[in-house]
């Protein structure tokens, strides 16, 4: 039986961008680790360099959407955000990480409304990354917060993620459930926080699987707060998270006891660590 699949070349962004504008139907893919079954018409973004790139800056890390999952470990836990780091060594064994990409793992979680959200979401959510885009049409770019993020637009591609490195004084990365699969019962739990003088300044905890749950006005509560946390400001605070979490479980249509254990568990785990 022949393959009516159809594989398009590009060198650079300008031959990509090229290809998108004049190909009806082309989708880009990266290393294809969770692209199945294979669209009808393709073009890889691996081996285009400039969407290879790392550049580290001093306040933030631009990574190319085709970097690997290796090459965001190869940089070392010291150089990047801590969060990531774990996300990305979470994600399969070293061959799959060899072939699965950043930006593959981001558009991945957001394929279908409903598709599960990959390790690297989490993480990406709670340190405030931005994504950058290329239009085809007058090659203008544009950016765009992760927490806006529901799919690369038609005629744009997607060039560079921009991670802050900011430092925090408490790092927390998770997955739940079985096998680490990507399903109705797995999930990713990252915690941030940063203290200044024993009091918190910063707090971030998102929760993403088949739902995502983060709240601002949740982790609003904690800041100013001294340390170390108080038996009750730990019950109070997990106990108005599990009733966000409800919340949030009950707009996607998400009704999982088990993933609300996991997250009550996590969360109260990460306030222990506040010292």
């Amino acid at each position: 039986m022949r393959s009516n699949k159809t594989i398009f070349l590009a060198k650079n962004i300008s031959e990509l961008l090229y290809q998108i504008k004049n190909v009806s139907g082309l989708e880009i893919v990266g290393g294809c680790t969770s692209v199945k079954p294979l669209p009808e018409k393709t073009l890889s973004s691996r081996d285009i360099s400039e969407l290879k790139a790392i550049n580290m800056r001093e306040r933030f890390i631009d990574f190319g959407p085709a970097v690997t999952l290796n090459e965001i470990l190869a940089l070392g836990k010291e150089r990047v955000p801590q969060a990531l780091f774990e996300a990305a060594k979470s994600v399969g064994n070293f061959f799959v990480r060899n072939m699965a990409t950043l930006g593959g793992n981001i558009c991945a979680s957001v394929q279908t409304p409903k598709a599960p959200k990959r390790s690297l979401y989490a993480p990406l959510l709670a340190l405030g990354a931005t994504l950058k885009f290329r239009n085809t049409e007058n090659q203008m770019s544009a950016t765009l917060p992760f927490s806006k993020f529901e799919g690369v637009p038609p005629k744009q591609v997607l060039v560079s993620v921009r991670v802050p490195a900011d430092d925090w004084d408490v790092s927390i990365f998770r997955r739940v459930g079985k096998n680490g699969s990507y399903s109705d019962d797995a999930a990713a739990f990252c915690f941030l926080a940063k203290t200044a003088s024993g009091v918190l300044t910063q707090v971030k905890m998102v929760f993403a699987g088949p739902l995502v749950f983060f709240d601002s006005e949740l982790e609003a509560k904690l800041l100013g707060v001294r340390l170390p946390l108080s038996s009750k400001t730990v019950q109070d605070w997990t106990e108005a998270a599990a009733l966000s979490f409800d919340k949030a479980a009950e707009k996607y249509e998400c009704s999982n006891s088990a993933l609300r254990e996991q997250l009550i568990s996590l969360a109260r785990y990460s306030l222990n660590q506040l010292t």
